[in-house]
């Protein structure tokens, strides 16, 4: 296991991921665990031209419906992945970039639910994304980039 890897599996336990598995499963696809860094944009649905720089994150799991971040971010500026006073049609969209194949593969998303990790964790937040707008085509890319990690993950 690499260093990224035991970094992960580091805050995963030091966050108590491991004890939510005993709680009902409330995920409408199974999630997948995947360790890849990853960059985000924030914007507003109204305003998709007003996005924020390229922000670091790292993807720790992955479904056809959504995936978990690790990230310092949630806000930038006026922008903020949940704000309670915000209309459900305009809550923050996250575009994740994750590396794939020649072409990074580009994934809208909705924050659901995030925690902020106790002092001494290397991230700050873990967030919980629903994708958005997902195309057929995207669709498929989502089930390769898990399937290319399943497969990966397999190999001795």
């Amino acid at each position: 296991m690499n260093a990224s890897a035991n970094l992960i599996e580091r805050i995963m336990s030091k966050t108590g991921f491991r004890k939510t598995a005993a709680k009902k499963e409330r995920r409408r696809s199974k999630r997948h665990r995947i360790n890849r860094p990853v960059k985000f944009h924030m914007y507003l649905p109204s305003r998709p031209d007003e996005r924020s720089p390229a922000l670091s994150a790292h993807l720790y799991d992955i479904s056809e419906h959504g995936m978990g971040l690790l990230t310092d971010a949630i806000k930038w500026e006026t922008l903020h992945m949940i704000d309670p006073n915000m209309q459900t049609s305009e809550k923050c969209i996250l575009e994740v970039e994750i590396p794939f194949d020649d072409e990074p593969l580009r994934i809208r998303g909705k924050a659901v639910w995030y925690i902020r990790h106790p002092e001494g964790i290397p991230f700050v937040f873990r967030v919980g994304l629903e994708f958005v707008d997902v195309t057929p085509e995207m669709r498929g890319n989502i089930k390769n980039l898990i399937n290319l990690h399943v497969t990966a993950a397999e190999i001795p």
